[in-house]
């Protein structure tokens, strides 16, 4: 019997990286069911205090189909600023861990961009706090039916001034989606990404990859530049959209894997390499970031467009 071909094997591996794929996206488009979590599961994702940024919280989220995306918590004299909502059935999870750690109503909440995993209690909490997006969140929420539109939106950016705290919402540029916001704390010298920053494993193990949610404008080829905007800011902490607290310079190291998936796709074009034969050719094991054929196939689109 012929042993398998190292071309075989890598088609394998992608075959099996496209099944993982599938079931997370059949995870996040029925993540507003509540899932059953283990102990453990539930302890990892209780409210914790940001290191060294005062008056600043965490409660995590590491995928979108169990967790939800991180929830950034400003704590203030005046009252509460919120970044991102999980899912539809969050809102109480999110409100309960807020009165553990103060008193203050929550007054705003900025959405990083439209999916259900971090948009998705923006109804609930919309009668007592004021929604604020990115104008590209509304659209992206109304072509798909999404509960929790926001009404008030910028075009490049908005500031929030709350007990003497400044927060900035900046849209830099196409990647994740075309709606992507960078929540910059100035005075903290932290952020919130959103996805267009992820990082690690989500709470079944499996390994996080960056997903350009082309359906809703998002880009390959622009996300290293958004990502360049966003490192000009001034910052040490990192929130990103799913994973654990970090630093600016593990912002670098995903830019420059997502700056080698491109240009690895970008080579094989220039030598001749098919969309039908780009997903057996390419090789990012390297790059420890699981893609499903089919996002392989949408970047060799979109750079061949």
């Amino acid at each position: 019997m012929p042993k398998p071909s190292l071309t075989t094997h890598r088609l394998s591996l992608q075959l099996l990286a496209l099944l993982i794929s599938a079931m997370g996206f059949y995870q996040t488009v029925n993540a507003q069911q509540r899932p059953t979590l283990t102990a453990e599961q539930q302890q990892r994702m209780q409210i914790h205090a940001v290191a060294d940024k005062e008056n600043l919280y965490v409660i995590p989220g590491f995928d979108g189909g169990m967790s939800g995306g991180n929830v950034a918590v400003l704590v203030t004299e005046d009252g509460v600023l919120i970044v991102d909502n999980k899912f539809s059935y969050s809102y109480l999870d999110i409100m309960e861990m807020v009165r553990r750690v103060t008193s203050q109503p929550v007054r705003y909440v900025l959405n990083t961009h439209h999916h259900a995993d971090h948009a998705g209690s923006n109804a609930s909490f919309m009668p007592a706090a004021q929604v604020v997006a990115h104008r590209n969140v509304r659209k992206n929420m109304l072509a798909n039916d999404l509960p929790g539109v926001p009404e008030i939106l910028f075009e490049q950016s908005a500031t929030i001034f709350l007990g003497g705290q400044e927060v900035q919402s900046h849209h830099f540029g196409r990647g994740h989606t075309d709606g992507d916001s960078v929540i910059f704390f100035p005075q903290l010298g932290a952020v919130h990404t959103g996805d267009l920053f992820v990082w690690g494993e989500r709470l079944d193990g499996s390994t996080l990859a960056p997903f350009i949610d082309f359906a809703n404008g998002g880009s390959a080829a622009q996300w290293t530049a958004t990502l360049d905007r966003l490192l000009a800011l001034d910052f040490d902490t990192v929130i990103p959209g799913h994973g654990p607290i970090l630093r600016k310079a593990d912002v670098r190291v995903f830019r420059s894997k997502f700056d080698q998936l491109l240009t690895r796709v970008q080579i094989l074009i220039d030598d001749g390499v098919t969309r039908d034969s780009i997903v057996s050719a390419i090789d990012i094991e390297d790059l420890n970031w699981p893609m499903p054929a089919t996002r392989i196939e949408q970047i060799y689109d979109e750079l061949t467009r």
